[in-house]
């Protein structure tokens, strides 16, 4: 269980919080044994910006380590990679500004016409989703997936304070999963 507890905590990240986080394991799985563990590059690790990919992976590290397990080069309990998925998304956004129009007549009697004055702007943003997932070394079947959603930041800065914060709320949540199943 320890181990998994370091692979809850790897997945924590900074301000700019997670929309979305969500947890997948394997539940026959005695996490208690994994020990060890060893990055590898997947054909889904696809970020485009290379130095924000080498940020995630020595995060996605150090959150193992701090989280007790070992990096090893050779005999990995589990294999742990990431990858990232966007998408260009729009919101859409209408406001009502009172009433508007005209009335003419005479009297008592009048015609009215217009209605609610509104105004609709659209504002373009990238859903990013950043996906951990580990396998066991012995069978490569997945025992683990960590998935966190947010609204990309647009400074390199922040992105990685959110993907700061996926990591350790994906960790968060982890331990909770742990602290459940021991009860």
């Amino acid at each position: 269980m320890k181990g998994l507890i370091g692979i809850a905590l790897l997945l924590a990240a900074g301000p700019l919080a997670a929309q979305e986080i969500t947890i997948e394991y394997a539940k026959e799985v005695d996490f208690a044994t994994v020990k060890t563990f060893q990055y590898s590059e997947t054909e889904d690790t696809n970020i485009k910006d290379p130095m924000l990919g080498e940020r995630i992976v020595a995060d996605l590290k150090a959150k193992l380590i701090a989280g007790g397990l070992s990096e090893v080069e050779d005999n990995p309990d589990i294999y742990v990679t990431y990858h990232v998925t966007t998408e260009e998304k729009t919101k859409v956004n209408t406001q009502t500004f009172g009433y508007g129009g005209y009335a003419a007549g005479w009297g008592r009697w009048s015609v009215e016409g217009g209605g609610p004055a509104s105004m609709t702007t659209e504002t373009p943003y990238t859903e990013g989703t950043l996906i951990v997932d580990a396998y066991q070394a012995s069978d490569k079947k997945m025992i683990w997936r960590g998935t966190g959603m947010v609204t990309v930041a647009s400074k390199p800065k922040k992105q990685e304070q959110q993907i700061q914060n996926i990591l350790n709320k994906m960790g968060n949540k982890w331990d909770k999963i742990l602290k459940n199943a021991g009860e």
